[in-house]
């Protein structure tokens, strides 16, 4: 892929994510003035904690959730716009995977604006499988970004992107959903879903390792740098998309841009004296 290809492609994501995101503004907007936003069920937490203020679920800290990922996608293609312009890194394009899915949450959002989870319609279905591929694609994209980082495997990116995708899009639609059960996040659960979020781990921890190893098999302490800010990113995503408290909300924001500022740091600077 050449740099002209990839900016294109970058500048294409950017201005798609600014529309996504202003077109389910204009839907909240609109169950705002129907009044079809429903609260969806809380869950039941341990006493001790139904103590501390900001333990107990509170629908502001759902809704302001969003909002954080709404403001998080259009300024991360902004800023990888702005200073990977000029750079040839496959792992700012893997990255864009985990953007991608990261967007995906806002069908979650829009199911809570239309009190879609009170339904078992296949709009429901369809918007879980959104947000199934969206958490699907994001830990495979650090995996291959981890992976196909050498400079052999350049040469393969765009073949490399579309296998991400399909994938993804595949696991989607090959794992059943259990409308029955709905989160207190409005998520529409998925079948095998403990066995599904163990995979999720392990693929984490697998990019993980394998930015470490890169770093030590080339004595670059950018790539173990890279390894670390990874983890806060991907701890602070989980957490925010699981978040609906203030406990839950506040680290794990500061995680998802402390980690994302680190990680683009640490590859803009590895890749400015390559």
């Amino acid at each position: 892929m050449t740099l002209k290809t990839r900016n294109q492609l970058l500048n294409f994501f950017f201005i798609a994510s600014v529309v996504a995101v202003a077109v389910t503004l204009i839907f909240f907007i609109i169950s705002i003035t129907r009044g079809t936003i429903i609260t969806p069920p809380d869950y039941r937490i341990p006493p001790i904690l139904a103590r501390l203020p900001l333990a107990k679920p509170h629908f502001i800290a759902l809704m302001l959730s969003f909002a954080i990922l709404m403001l998080y996608i259009p300024v991360c293609f902004f800023m990888i716009l702005h200073y990977f312009e000029n750079t040839q890194t496959s792992e700012i394009i893997f990255f864009t995977g985990f953007l991608i899915g990261a967007l995906a949450e806002l069908s979650r959002f829009l199911t809570i604006c239309f009190g879609l989870w009170q339904t078992f319609s296949n709009i429901l279905i369809f918007s879980g499988k959104i947000v199934l591929f969206g958490r699907t694609i994001i830990p495979l994209s650090f995996v291959c970004a981890s992976l196909f980082s050498d400079t052999s495997q350049r040469q393969d990116v765009e073949r490399n992107y579309m296998i991400l995708v399909l994938a993804s899009i595949v696991f989607a639609i090959v794992i059943p959903m259990n409308t029955a059960r709905i989160s207190s996040t409005g998520l529409v659960t998925e079948g095998f879903m403990v066995l599904i979020n163990i995979l999720r781990i392990l693929l984490a921890l697998v990019a993980f390792f394998s930015f470490f190893t890169h770093g030590i098999k080339k004595n670059n302490a950018d790539y173990k740098q890279i390894a670390y800010s990874f983890l806060l990113l991907i701890a602070g995503y989980a957490v925010v998309v699981s978040a609906d408290t203030f406990l839950l909300l506040i680290p794990g924001t500061v995680l998802l841009f402390f980690g994302t500022y680190q990680y683009l740091k640490n590859l803009h600077k590895m890749y400015m004296w390559s």
